[in-house]
């Protein structure tokens, strides 16, 4: 037997279609697994590749500053990180200050970036074309947003 419901005046004014973090999540796995799924084939995951792009183009790269840029909790950081080096992909150095690690690809990792980067930019372009331009500025407006506003809406 159910219990009776109880008077719930907030909750009743909440509408989940208007959820604006559940339609960002929502956009947010829906493209990643378009992503996921032609980098499978060369064993990575966005997140991954995500931290070779950028360690590519900015090798010595503080660990901690990919991960921050990237958004990505040390966790996860580590993990990929440590999946990386395994692969060959990618090394770990200790910077002048050991408490800091330095991040750069292998020649393997360059070959490798060489060999997604065409597949990766056919579904950049796809996905591009999808949205338009103004939608993927807006992204980055909202981004700003947020960026500039975290501490306030964190309150």
């Amino acid at each position: 037997m159910m219990d009776a419901k109880i008077a719930t005046p907030n909750f009743d004014k909440v509408n989940p279609a208007e959820c604006i973090n559940a339609k960002l999540r929502k956009l947010q796995r829906k493209v990643a697994a378009l992503y996921e799924a032609r980098l499978r084939p060369f064993g990575l995951e966005g997140s991954m590749l995500a931290i070779l792009f950028l360690v590519g183009k900015l090798p010595g790269i503080n660990q901690k500053t990919v991960a921050d840029k990237l958004v990505l909790d040390p966790s996860t950081m580590s993990r990929d990180a440590k999946k990386l080096v395994k692969r060959g992909v990618l090394q770990i150095t200790k910077g002048e200050d050991p408490r800091n690690s330095e991040l750069s690809l292998t020649n393997e990792g360059y070959e490798l970036l060489e060999q997604v980067s065409p597949i990766w930019e056919a579904m950049h372009h796809k996905v591009s074309e999808l949205f338009g331009r103004f939608s993927i500025q807006q992204l980055d407006v909202m981004t700003e947003a947020i960026n500039q506003n975290i501490n306030e809406l964190k309150a």
